[in-house]
This record gives structure tokens, C-alpha cells and sequence, in this order.
């Protein structure tokens, strides 16, 4: 009886070290996976800004203006969160914002395809921004 209930031990104790050996990796790995604040911001910035020439092809110019706010308030906040990335980020953000606010006015003013490319400007800023960030 004391042989079986040592041997019932042995086997928990192995499985439950196996457990904790195949489950720290995949703990590991989905820490690793977690993406920055950084680039959750212009991954947002990006969706937004997407929406927005969406819009603009559909000539709905109040719809695209949301979208440039939206857009607008992820840049302000990657500004803050990406502090510490490399220059060539906050470069790309600056732009982003300055090609932003520009297709904002361009929707303001009702002008749908001026503003469309101001966005396409937007997007390829975000682009190289989170292509450098991390």
C-alpha cells in the first residue's frame, strides 16, 4: 500500500514538472507577442486612417472627417508612446500628423479627393513608422 501510494507521488510530481515545462514556453512566447503601446497606437492610427480613405473614395467627406479625428487622436497618443523608439518614428509620426491635419481642413472644406491624398500620405508615414518601431 505504501509502495503504491509512493509510486501515485512519483507520477503526480512528473506531471506536474511536465506541466510546468511545456506550459513556461507558451507563457514565454504570448509575453513575447504582446505588441508596445507604441505600436498599438499606430496600428489604430493605421485602421483609422484606412477607414477614412475608404470614405474619401466613397466621396463621403463627414464620414472621413471622423475617421481624420480618430486618426488624429492615436497619433497624438503614439507621440507620447513611442518616446525612447528610434528618431526615424517620431519622424514618421510628425509627418503623419501634419498630413492628417491637412486632409482634416480637405474634409472640412468638402474636398474629397484633395483629402485622399493627404491620407495616402498619412498612410505611408504610419507604415514606415511601425515598420521601425517595436
Amino acid at each position: 500500500m505504501f509502495r503504491s501510494r509512493l509510486a501515485a507521488a512519483a507520477v503526480v510530481t512528473t506531471m506536474a514538472a511536465g506541466a510546468v515545462v511545456g506550459i513556461a514556453p507558451l507563457a514565454m512566447a504570448a509575453q513575447k507577442a504582446a505588441v508596445s503601446a507604441c505600436v498599438a497606437d499606430l496600428q489604430s492610427a493605421q485602421t483609422s486612417n484606412n477607414a477614412a480613405i475608404a470614405d474619401d473614395q466613397a466621396n463621403n467627406p463627414a464620414a472621413a472627417r471622423t475617421h481624420n479625428v480618430a486618426t488624429a487622436t492615436y497619433l497624438l497618443a503614439a507621440i507620447g508612446d513611442c518616446q525612447g523608439q528610434p528618431q526615424v518614428v517620431g519622424s514618421n509620426i510628425l509627418t503623419a500628423t501634419a498630413t492628417n491635419a491637412t486632409a482634416l481642413v480637405y474634409n472640412l472644406l468638402g474636398a474629397s479627393s484633395a483629402a485622399l491624398s493627404s491620407e495616402q500620405a498619412t498612410a505611408s508615414a504610419i507604415t514606415q513608422a511601425l515598420a521601425n518601431a517595436s
